[in-house]
């Protein structure tokens, strides 16, 4: 089992990662209703029409499916190996459970109209579903060198304003999915001024879209803040906390750049794909922050089973 056990890790993040991107997709090209107000069936059939919105849809059906499989397998295969690990256990709970709910909401929005309040939470458990599988994974491959990492307790300062941060940066990403789903993404036409104006006039789409850029600003000042942090406390005793803060800090600013190429290249799709890409990442690494905040160097790893 533990041959296979990381491999099946990568694989499982992998599959996940790219039914964010194939999520991403179906929003971008308007596939969401591909295959009608059918589900399972597309269109009332199991093989869909060659349409171009109906093989996007029913694509991230057939990935999602199959990565409820993989990531079943992996997380039943973690449970046993590591077996009585209370952070494995829930880690696995949480990653099924999200994308169980999930691929309820996306069936909903498919069978029922939804509001864009509605849609926008399916990306949200989306990536509360990738969070949950990359934390198991991170699990499996840091195990034998946690102790290593971990030669000192993070502060309770620093558990509690990481917490935070995650709760902040969830809000953000909830935000960028509205702008999508509101079609609010070009309502600033022009980046990084809106409207050739430093403040736009706040209402309707300009609003919700420069609201979403106040918040992605904030999250980059924020995570500079916690990166200076992690160099003067955790570089020789947190390696863990140290090398996701720098890495956070590189993607956070990736992220508000790639904003600014959605807006320049006039919603281009590799210019969408690529922000939603890096949410994702970045997400993930604030959540591995989280996790890893509180973790101190008395506990002992459970003994392999």
């Amino acid at each position: 089992m533990e041959k296979w056990l990381k491999p099946l890790a990568v694989l499982a993040t992998l599959v996940m990662f790219i039914v964010m991107v194939a999520g991403s997709l179906v929003t971008k090209t308007d596939s969401g209703l591909g295959c009608g107000n059918d589900w399972p069936l597309c269109n009332g059939k199991w093989v869909p029409e060659y349409t171009l919105a109906s093989i996007i849809e029913y694509t991230h059906r057939l990935i999602t499916g199959i990565a409820g499989i993989i990531v079943l397998l992996f997380s039943v295969m973690c449970w046993r190996f590591y077996r009585g690990n209370q952070e494995v256990r829930n880690l696995a709970l949480f990653g099924m459970f999200f994308i169980v709910l999930e691929s309820i909401l996306g069936a909903s929005a498919v069978i029922w109209p939804q509001s864009s309040a509605v849609l926008a939470l399916h990306f949200g458990f989306s990536l509360l579903a990738f969070t949950g599988v990359f934390l198991l994974t991170g699990f499996v491959l840091q195990r034998d060198r946690m102790e290593g990492m971990v030669q000192a307790e993070a502060p309770k300062g620093f558990r509690n304003w990481i917490w935070g941060v995650t709760i902040y940066a969830y809000g953000v990403v909830y935000l960028g999915a509205y702008v999508r789903h509101t079609g609010s993404s070009m309502a600033c036409s022009d980046w990084p001024l809106c409207q050739g104006k430093l403040i736009p006039e706040l209402s309707g789409q300009t609003g919700i879209h420069f609201a979403h850029r106040l918040g992605a600003m904030l999250l980059l000042i924020l995570m500079l803040i916690n990166l200076i942090y992690a160099v003067k406390h955790f570089k020789e005793t947190r390696r863990d906390l140290y090398g996701a803060s720098v890495i956070a800090f590189v993607l956070v600013v990736l992220q508000v750049f790639s904003g600014g190429f959605v807006v320049l290249f006039q919603l281009h799709l590799y210019a969408t794909l690529l922000h939603s890409m890096i949410i994702t990442i970045l997400f993930g690494v604030i959540c591995y922050m989280c996790l890893q905040s509180l973790k101190s160097p008395q506990l002992k790893m459970p003994r392999k089973k």
